[in-house]
């Protein structure tokens, strides 16, 4: 099964009326916890690898790259977490076995233009309107899902600008048991760089890891967020930001860990910043099989306590400041029937989560609108 990441960049284009409610997601009571593991012996999964040796220095477009080992904007962050001690040791990153057995392929994988939708596919998404955006944040829940091959689910924060938006750099979790064999959620990135390639974690080069230290891309991140309970979320703090001394474009989870960057020279329409932000889930399904769950699989209608959340939104500008979106600003987006997947966009939803909505659903059959 291949991943069109640009598949959501028609999404601009066409939008829906979900529920906006000012009301709060939840009692103050409730906290907001962030899903780390503090295991030091890397996963039997994964390789690590010399980071000089990586298969994402084969795109043709880094014959002549320099890696960048720190962002500017965080260096003393990222300096304190690099030593002996990580699960791999200085000067390597760990890299899922599996994908490193695949044919890494420095051609076009898709041929979709932009604007195309292919069948088998369904998002909802809610996308900031501004220009000149440096990258955005969020805290994505996380949930167990039970999917099959041939079924994939992501939610996913992504950067992306041209006409219409012809790069873009997304990351976030997913379950996709074609490429881990499981339906774990795992830390992913999709992205659809300057030639047109649409790619997914290392599945083909671009994408430069750094970090030798979990999260990493792929490794699985639990634990999962119980359904059905009024207490904390488990989440995922996801940033993509543009390092304005280099032009890299990096991803920081956690806050405090810097796990790699896509280079400046894979996306000439990102060179001057994004031109909008989007915070979106995804599902995919093959023709024979049903649409998978999305979020939680509840429907932001069952509740706080049900649905999969999206907390914390935020852009950052030019001077690294992180702003929380402004609800004038959102426009929202829906290519599934309800009854499948939802959005409620709750706007300020007290101090924990700010700007926030609930997402996601069950699928099922007949999920066109």
């Amino acid at each position: 099964m291949s991943l069109p990441t640009n598949l959501f960049l028609s999404l601009c284009i066409t939008c829906c009326i979900v529920d906006a409610r000012s009301k709060p997601l939840l009692n103050e009571q409730n906290q907001f916890t962030t899903s780390y593991s503090t295991m030091r012996q890397v996963d039997n999964d994964f390789d690590c690898v010399d980071i000089y040796k990586q298969d994402a220095l084969q795109h043709p477009l880094l014959k002549n790259h320099k890696i960048q080992l720190y962002p500017t904007f965080a260096k003393n962050v990222v300096q304190s977490r690099r030593s002996n001690d990580g699960e791999c040791p200085v000067g390597k990153t760990p890299i899922y076995k599996g994908i490193r057995k695949h044919q890494f392929d420095t051609n076009s994988s898709s041929k979709l233009q932009s604007g195309d939708l292919p069948i088998g596919y369904h998002t909802i998404s809610l996308d900031t309107t501004k220009d000149c955006i440096n990258g955005g944040y969020a805290a994505i829940s996380i949930y167990n899902l039970s999917l099959s091959v041939g079924q994939y689910s992501s939610s996913l924060i992504c950067v992306a600008s041209g006409q219409p938006n012809e790069n873009n750099i997304c990351a976030g979790l997913s379950v996709y048991p074609a490429l881990y064999g499981d339906s774990q959620p795992r830390i992913t990135t999709q992205w659809l760089d300057g030639t047109n390639r649409d790619c997914i974690d290392k599945r083909c080069s671009g994408f430069v890891q750094v970090t030798q230290d979990k999260p990493y891309i792929g490794v699985v991140r639990l634990p999962s967020t119980p359904i059905g309970e009024e207490g904390k979320k488990i989440v995922v703090n996801v940033k993509i930001q543009r390092d304005n001394s280099t032009g890299n474009w990096w991803l920081t989870l956690d806050e405090i860990v810097q796990v790699g960057y896509w280079p400046k020279e894979l996306f000439p329409h990102l060179s001057e910043g994004a031109s909008l932000v989007r915070f979106m889930g995804q599902v995919y399904a093959s023709p024979n099989l049903v649409n998978p769950p999305m979020g939680s699989g509840k429907l932001p209608k069952e509740g706080y306590a049900n649905a999969a959340l999206f907390g914390k939104l935020m852009t950052i500008d030019s001077e690294s400041t992180q702003s929380d979106v402004e609800p004038e600003d959102m426009k929202p987006y829906s290519d599934a029937n309800s009854d499948c997947y939802d959005l409620l966009y709750y706007k300020y939803s007290g101090p924990k989560y700010r700007q926030a909505f609930l997402f996601g659903g069950p699928g099922g059959q007949n999920c066109d609108k």
